[in-house]
């Protein structure tokens, strides 16, 4: 990976980042749906970065500085790690390795509605799932956390589809 795709890469995770401490912490839809815009950059990362240590250090780092800001004491760090550690194994199955080149981005605009929805649902779902059961604590409060889970799970599915929409509209030109 070269320079300028690392520092392409850091802007992201800054722009992210901010989109969700300044916008998205606040999108909350009854106490029951919230939306976690920051696991896109996650979810974007390139196919075959370095390895999967880089790939799990920057998802561990990622949720840490999320979980500074929402005193959580590590769930998102734990969330994001476990949801990057899927992708690596979900990726393969979903894109075949001769027909994707190594360093793309596993973006809307490659991969089209259908595939990206494959990959994508399934990995907020589990980033959600840990977060929000492990928040639960206990059996008695499962339901509200499969609850938050399942509709917090469309809400940031949502949200990372509309982050698509401008390399979207950037590729019609």
């Amino acid at each position: 990976m070269n320079k300028v795709s690392k520092i392409g890469q850091l802007a992201n995770l800054v722009l992210y980042l901010t989109l969700q401490m300044a916008v998205a912490r606040y999108m909350v839809l009854f106490h029951t749906a919230f939306c976690f815009v920051y696991v896109a950059f996650l979810l974007l990362l390139p196919r075959r970065q370095e390895n999967l240590a880089t790939l799990l250090f920057i998802s561990f780092a990622v949720g840490l500085l999320v979980d500074m800001f929402y005193n959580s004491l590590g769930l998102h760090a734990f969330a994001a790690v476990l949801m990057v550690y899927s992708r690596s194994n979900l990726l393969p199955l979903i894109l075949p390795t001769n027909s994707y080149e190594a360093a793309a981005r596993p973006t809307l605009n490659r991969l089209g509605l259908r595939k990206f929805a494959l990959f994508a649902l399934p990995l907020i779902g589990i980033h959600h799932a840990a977060l929000f059961l492990l928040d639960a604590g206990n059996a008695s409060l499962s339901f509200v956390a499969m609850r938050k889970l399942l509709f917090s799970t469309l809400w940031t599915y949502g949200a990372v589809l509309a982050t698509q929409i401008p390399s979207l509209l950037l590729s019609k030109r």
